[in-house]
């Protein structure tokens, strides 16, 4: 990984922050504990705390139908009239997610968010509301132009003033041109992770979703006002309804969703928090708040792991015994070979990889794709097809390496050749979500 920072609040409210690696492969500039990283999903927190400080203040019902509050918004599916904002915020409004963010072609005006939200609108619902959790960063742009209806200001200035200046985070925004180049780690994309000149993840209808912008020093003060160490943000029945799971959500760390924030255990304890991931950025907030403790991990690239990190840091703040330490990704044999020899000299490496034993490196193919989709949504697929061609020929019966591979040619234009490669994919993995979801995209046109 490029660079990283590690911030841990430990149970008297004491912090300590970690900084290694470069912001920036192209200068070689350090990280620091005030350098600012993308957050990527790590923002709905924000947004989250902000809807329940307008519920403490008796400005918004989370049982209230949103279409009470958006007027002016017209909603195709007639379901929609029965989405509230406590579903909105616990991912189960039905809403889908969004197919391209233009990450290509950000748009940075003042009304991207509201035309954003009234394409959104325009959606059929994937299920009735309430029926069962689907993350939709979709659903939480819709919550931050319900904010900003409701404060009559942008989207962003709702949240310095509401938000992120109460919990003493003074330069953290969702408006990165406001912080100086020299402060902001820069994204780092491929394998190996390098800066590609020009592209960065922001465009202003997904600021709720996905833009927040912060440090490890401004994120401690962000865990301490969660976990009780000095004044919060929320009075405590607030704080406690913001955690309280709501809906099953998957396996892993995070098996709950509650109001923006997902829910979990870890060795024994109830954890909450929130990962994220755009191109080029990894970030993950992990509270435990029984103990008073707390850890967030930043990244500026995607091809590092972040979940075991943060799990370490977690054990030692509860004095445990670490866990296994994992073998490390396969990308980080394969990035240089293909980087200087080219795809056959990567496959042949991959080939001798295979033989080891014991194994040096996790063989997985995760970290291909966390290597490589960050190009294809920032819609430079010229760069990725390396990687691709390198992942498809090493593990010709990974279904995710020909669903990848279709969705670069979609992004193309080559869309019969997407077709059938997805087709391809389903042979290998018939119940995959998002290979299905391609194939229905493709096969509408």
């Amino acid at each position: 990984m490029p660079g990283l920072v590690l911030t841990v609040v430990d149970g008297d409210g004491d912090v300590a922050t970690l900084a290694l690696g470069t912001r920036d492969r192209r200068t070689g500039e350090p990280v620091t504990p005030g350098t600012f990283f993308h957050l990527a999903s790590v923002s709905k927190t924000a947004v989250a705390t902000a809807m329940l400080r307008l519920v403490g203040q008796g400005r918004l019902e989370l049982d209230a139908p949103v279409t009470a509050y958006l007027p002016d918004v017209s909603w195709a599916d007639p379901r929609a009239q029965e989405i509230t904002v406590a579903h909105l915020l616990s991912h189960t409004s039905g809403l889908g997610d969004v197919p391209d963010y233009g990450w290509h072609e950000p748009q940075t005006d003042a009304g991207a968010l509201e035309r954003h939200v009234r394409t959104v609108a325009g959606w059929p619902l994937q299920t009735a509301p309430g029926e069962r959790f689907a993350y939709s960063n979709a659903g939480f742009e819709v919550l931050g132009h319900l904010l900003a209806v409701l404060e009559d200001q942008p989207f962003e200035d709702c949240l310095a003033e509401g938000v992120l200046r109460p919990a003493r985070m003074p330069a953290s925004t969702f408006s990165p041109a406001e912080l100086p180049d020299r402060l902001r780690a820069r994204p780092h994309l491929g394998l190996p992770p390098q800066v590609v000149r020009g592209v960065y993840p922001y465009t202003r209808q997904h600021a709720p979703s996905s833009s927040l912008h912060s440090s490890g020093e401004e994120l401690a003060s962000w865990m301490r006002v969660h976990l009780g160490h000095g004044p919060g943000l929320l009075d405590p029945a607030g704080q406690a309804l913001l955690h309280e799971p709501r809906v099953p959500a998957g396996e892993g760390l995070f098996d709950r969703m509650a109001l923006g924030w997902f829910v979990g255990t870890h060795r024994g304890q109830r954890v909450v928090g929130h990962p994220g991931s755009d191109p080029g950025f990894q970030s993950l907030l992990v509270l435990v708040p029984e103990r008073g403790m707390g850890v967030c991990v930043l990244v500026d690239a995607n091809t590092a792991p972040v979940f075991a990190t943060a799990r370490a840091a977690v054990d030692v703040l509860l004095g445990l015994e670490r866990e296994d330490v994992p073998l490390p990704p396969v990308g980080v044999a394969l990035g240089p070979v293909l980087s200087a020899h080219g795809v056959v000299a990567a496959v042949d490496r991959y080939r001798a990889l295979e033989t080891e034993h014991p194994p040096s490196f996790d063989l997985d193919d995760e970290d291909l794709e966390e290597g490589v989709w960050g190009l294809i949504e920032l819609h430079r697929t010229d760069l990725a097809r390396p990687l691709l061609d390198l992942w498809t020929s090493a593990q010709p019966r990974s279904a995710r390496a020909w669903l990848t591979t279709a969705w670069a040619h979609e992004v193309d234009g080559r869309l019969d050749l997407a077709l059938s490669l997805v087709r391809r994919a389903l042979a290998l993995s018939p119940v995959d979500d998002d290979a299905l979801a391609l194939l229905r995209r493709l096969e509408d046109g």
